[in-house]
């Protein structure tokens, strides 16, 4: 399944590889989302079954498209900017027919990326040496080159719509699989070549803006829900420890400018950070050489400090969201029956359960302060029928209580919202909220 927005050349080694890879009992399935450089011409040349999409929504949506319309029980998302390996279908079979306690596995990127400029080859060699470190029982998916049963994919929602760019809708997915207690292999031998060519300005936009951004606000959202956040792949601890030394050391330069003998600790603490990143820069040593390391150690360097900025926005971003969502809450109109039923019934039921526990324990001393309730309930006592009297007046004036405090409250609010400048910021939170 390819979901392909104006893939020009990249596009068409992709769909080569996959139909050369192709067995009889497979199909390609490609989503032409929107785009306008005819794509989907070169897709129907090899026999594929071609969507259209009137308007580009996003891979997220592309993807869901082409599952739905699937007739398989396995679904291999491929990205349009990537060639597959002759044995790729083989292999993803083969898998499922052996692991029938996965729902899903991913691969990664292979060592020759297809562009030869550094930060092409430092990105696509980073992913590599990322996944063929990672543990093979992965907590994220991933749609360049990834592979779900079907049924699962449905069942479960499939990509999240709402990330209307190539963003972290494949990280998102992973998580909800996870949290579903479904498995996913990441399959070390599943390798692809990525066409796509990296610049300054391309990289820092995506992996600050349309990946650290979002995943920071996934991130404090999976905390929140399950009191963990993964460690594996970009999110390991040594990983975590370069990225503060990142900050400590731009922090001793600063103090620098102002006491110059700060600046000792700036060679003690970047051995330090070579240190945490040896194995990568090892990796990057016998597969590019020396000159190539040493950029590939500054930009590390790089990465950890915007890899903040990303972290910062979205916590930012998820703490505007958490006060929008409780502005909302606190001008949202109250049901007044809801509440007073909630009330009514509660108080009842704490009521019921004091005077049973009371009447079976026989204590004196909390027979008479319990007592004290007929002061306000007439006719209860700690009795059988104190009880019943108590219980049933207590649902009435529970209700009373919560309806009339709903009344007061959204008249109170609705006195409030009478100002334009309050009705006007509530009604931008809420298409805020919407969207």
């Amino acid at each position: 399944m390819i979901p392909v927005y104006n893939g020009g050349e990249a596009f068409r080694a992709c769909v080569a590889s996959v139909a050369a890879a192709l067995r009889i009992s497979d199909e390609i399935i490609v989503v032409a989302d929107g785009e306008s450089d005819g794509s989907w011409r070169i897709a129907a040349e090899y026999g594929a079954t071609v969507l259209k999409l009137e308007q580009n929504g996003g891979p997220a949506r592309a993807r869901n498209h082409g599952a739905k319309a699937a007739t398989r029980d396995i679904v291999f998302f491929v990205d349009a900017d990537v060639t597959i390996r002759p044995n790729s279908l083989d292999l993803v079979a083969a898998t499922f027919g052996k692991r029938m306690d996965i729902a899903a596995m991913i691969g990664s990127y292979d060592r020759i990326p297809h562009h030869s400029n550094f930060l092409s080859q430092y990105k696509n060699l980073l992913h590599h040496y990322v996944h063929q470190n990672g543990s093979a029982k992965a907590s994220t998916f991933w749609g360049a080159c990834g592979a779900i049963r079907r049924e699962i994919f449905l069942y479960i929602g499939g990509f999240n719509e709402r990330y209307t760019r190539a963003s972290i809708e494949d990280i998102e997915l992973g998580y909800r699989l996870i949290a579903a207690n479904h498995a996913i292999h990441l399959e070390k031998n599943l390798q692809v070549t990525h066409l796509k060519r990296w610049t300054v300005s391309s990289l820092l936009n995506a992996e600050i803006f349309l990946r650290g951004t979002p995943w920071t606000r996934l991130l404090w959202w999976n905390l929140w829900r399950s009191r963990k956040v993964p460690a594996d792949l970009n999110l390991d601890m040594k990983h975590r420890l370069s990225m503060l030394l990142s900050a400590v050391m731009v922090g001793v330069f600063l103090a620098g400018l102002a006491n110059s003998k700060a600046l000792l600790l700036v060679v003690p603490l970047f051995a330090v950070f070579l240190g945490l990143n040896g194995s990568v820069l090892r990796f990057f040593y016998i597969n590019r050489g020396f000159l190539f390391t040493g950029g590939a150690a500054i930009w590390r360097f790089f990465y950890d400090l915007y890899c903040w900025v990303g972290f910062f926005v979205g916590s930012s971003r998820t703490a505007h969201g958490a006060l929008r969502r409780l502005a909302l809450f606190t001008f949202s109109k109250l049901d007044a029956v809801s509440l007073g039923i909630a009330v009514g019934l509660t108080s009842a039921f704490v009521v019921a359960i004091a005077t049973g526990a009371v009447l079976l324990s026989g204590d004196a001393a909390l027979n008479r302060s319990l007592s004290l309730l007929g002061n306000y309930l007439i006719g209860y006592r700690v009795s059988g029928a104190g009880l019943l009297v108590g219980t049933l007046q207590t649902i009435v004036l529970g209700y009373l209580f919560g309806f009339s405090f709903a009344v007061i409250r959204n008249f109170s609010v609705r006195i409030a919202m009478g100002s334009d400048k309050v009705r006007l910021a509530f009604v931008r939170l809420m298409n805020k909220e919407r969207h």
